[in-house]
């Protein structure tokens, strides 16, 4: 389980390992949800690649400021039309 604190303001990286050649050219977006909850869809966030990354950035001043103590799932969606892959969730506890 990924552990950060809730003052940092980081990119929270996911490695996607499969996927068609051009995998980081295509959407990425992600979600930051509390554990056991699924993505609505205001939840979903632009996210970036970096390298083999889906990466969003979290922390305060941001638009994912978590809270202290919680553990939440991190969930990727890729956009390959007509695919809409989504993975996930992997935790994330905010200390």
């Amino acid at each position: 389980m990924l552990r950060i604190s809730w003052l940092s303001v980081v990119f929270v990286k996911v490695p996607i390992t499969k996927g068609p050649p051009e995998l980081t050219e295509l959407p990425v977006h992600m979600a930051i949800v509390p554990e056991g909850q699924d993505p609505g869809s205001s939840d979903w966030k632009p996210a970036a690649w970096i390298g083999i990354r889906a990466a969003v950035l979290i922390g305060p001043g941001t638009g994912l400021p978590l809270e202290k103590g919680l553990t939440y799932g991190i969930w990727v969606r890729v956009t390959s039309a007509p695919e809409l892959p989504v993975l996930g969730p992997f935790p994330l506890h905010i200390t």
